[in-house]
């Protein structure tokens, strides 16, 4: 695909792979999710409640499904959104990333092979495993399209990456067109602020 005389790349695995110094243009498919919404800073009292629901829902879902012997379901990615409204600046979304006030969404990729009946009886399961009269987390389809993308270390900073992907979005003259995502490759929560490691992207149309 062809966008404002860039190339986006179109195969499944790029959309897991990207550079610390050079941007990655990928087209990103009509996709099936979990998902939990939110309000408050990454790492509060409530976002981790509501991870822990949601791959609660999700290991529900993956227990459901008949043994994938030869491997071929991707490992399942945490995924967080940052809503960007209007037409923000790096400082805008730095801001917006540490706002108590901020909105979130977490989701997970429904397995292709996965019903979203399944899916939607996987949500129930673990809402009454977790003694809720509600579920939190909800199924629901996401078309990006065309994003650029890539890769956030433990030892770049916080707002880094977000500065340097922001920047190729203008060189390459185009235009923020959807939520910042974040996919968690590797969690510092889990393996420490040094080896952590995630995908930024942003969803992008002609400037």
């Amino acid at each position: 695909m062809i966008l404002a005389g860039v190339e986006f790349r179109t195969s499944p695995m790029e959309l897991r792979h990207a550079s610390t110094g050079r941007p990655t243009f990928v087209v990103v498919p009509l996709r099936r999710l979990m998902a939990v919404d939110g309000v408050g800073r990454r790492g509060a009292e409530d976002f981790r409640r509501a991870t822990v629901l949601l791959r609660a829902a999700y290991e529900a879902l993956a227990t459901s499904l008949p043994r994938d012997p030869l491997h071929l379901e991707p490992h399942p990615i945490a995924e967080i959104t940052w809503p960007l409204d209007g037409v923000p600046t790096v400082d805008h979304v730095v801001e917006a990333l540490d706002d108590p006030h901020q909105y979130w969404r977490q989701m997970i990729e429904i397995p292709a092979r996965a019903s979203m009946d399944a899916a939607v009886d996987a949500i129930d399961a673990a809402r009454a495993g977790a003694h809720r009269k509600l579920p939190l987390v909800h199924v629901m389809e996401l078309d990006e399209g065309p994003a650029v993308q890539i890769l956030e270390t433990g030892d770049e900073g916080g707002s880094e990456g977000v500065r340097k992907l922001m920047r190729f979005v203008r060189e390459a003259r185009l235009a923020i067109r959807g939520d910042l995502h974040e996919l968690v490759l590797a969690d510092a929560a889990v393996v420490g602020h040094d080896r952590a490691r995630s995908i930024l992207r942003m969803p992008v149309g002609p400037g």
